[in-house]
């Protein structure tokens, strides 16, 4: 299927939150942030590895043949196994792209808010995280139609139910610089079709419609999936909001008065610059609580229900024991649909 689209590269981002060296680094600046024992969003369950990411390379692979290039964005090291000689595969350092005075950081939202320094990323780009999993094909107008990200536009109002929680308070932030370009004017009417598609459904189309008319943007949904982005987007917020943006990069850890990549995606949805999908049909967000939720994840990964799994670490990270049990029976269940080693693996 031609979908008049340029190029598109997956930027991945991964930490190995064993390595020692990155550990020495991180504690010398632990002191400017809470104590991780409080603090769930800087703690190291944050920065656990599962030993998944062969099944995230094979996966692409097989069922993405028609990525352009993996931006692989790391503090330094990569997994022993990873062929960096893949003519596709590109490692990107931290040092490589961000700006000296914003290093080292251990705050993703600074990590992704400057890809567009990345040198050589195409305009068309995915960003995954390192728990987002491909188990089924997955085909480009998931992602990009006429040469747009694609998305889903779900309007609701924002509130918080977790005081303790940094994620609500980034959100307001994004939506304050979103309402300071758009919160008085009326939606364009051109876009009138993209808050109110079909193929959101009709209880989601209702509430857009409702949604539409306000003075203000009240707020988006955030489904934990890969976003598709244009570089030319982000370039466009440093040149609007260069100086709240840059404040927030030199927070080391994440803070509440963050901004993340999702201000990007608030543009796109808010401006029409996007091609409305159903994210339903790409895939399911699940997570690790307990020895039974993995048998369901399990599950999910031979019977490849979906293109993308998304599989988020929940479990009690001073439980090694139910970790270890844990994680055998993933990468178990992976093995059953990913059996091959791929050319990204040694």
């Amino acid at each position: 299927m031609n979908n008049n689209n340029g190029p598109i590269d997956i930027v991945i981002t991964w930490v190995d939150g064993s390595d020692a060296a990155w550990l020495e680094e991180k504690r010398k600046y632990d002191m400017t942030c809470v104590d991780d024992s409080s603090n769930s969003v800087n703690s190291a369950q944050r920065f656990r590895d599962w030993g998944l990411m062969r099944y995230w390379f094979r996966g692409v692979e097989k069922y993405m043949p028609w990525v352009n290039k993996i931006f692989f964005v790391t503090w330094g090291h990569v997994p022993e196994w990873l062929n960096t000689d893949n003519e596709k595969l590109v490692i990107v350092n931290h040092k490589d792209y961000l700006p000296d005075e914003y290093l080292p950081t251990y705050n993703s939202s600074v990590i992704e808010l400057n890809f567009h320094r990345i040198k050589d990323l195409s305009e068309n780009f995915i960003l995954f995280n390192d728990d987002f999993f491909v188990i089924a094909p997955a085909k480009e107008e998931m992602f990009f139609k006429n040469d747009l990200p694609c998305d889903m536009l779900l309007s609701e109002i924002m509130y918080n139910y977790d005081v303790s929680s940094v994620f609500r308070h980034v959100v307001f932030n994004n939506l304050g610089i979103i309402n300071k370009h758009f919160g008085m004017k009326h939606r364009e009417m051109r876009n009138f079709i993209k808050w109110v598609n079909p193929v959101y459904g009709c209880r989601n189309m209702l509430t857009n419609l409702n949604k539409l008319y306000f003075k203000r943007i009240v707020g988006f949904k955030d489904q934990h999936l890969p976003v598709s982005h244009k570089k030319s987007v982000f370039k466009k917020l440093w040149e609007l909001e260069g100086e709240n943006l840059d404040r927030a990069c030199h927070n080391r850890f994440r803070t509440p008065m963050d901004f993340n990549h999702w201000l990007i995606r608030y543009w796109n949805l808010v401006t029409g610059e996007f091609e409305p999908i159903n994210t339903n049909d790409l895939g399911v967000y699940t997570q690790f609580d307990d020895s039974h939720s993995v048998d369901l994840i399990c599950d999910r990964i031979k019977n490849q229900e979906k293109p993308l799994l998304v599989i988020n670490d929940t479990i009690d990270s001073t439980d090694e024991d139910c970790f270890l049990e844990c994680q055998k029976k993933i990468i178990m269940a992976f093995e059953a649909i990913l059996p091959d080693k791929c050319s990204y693996e040694k």
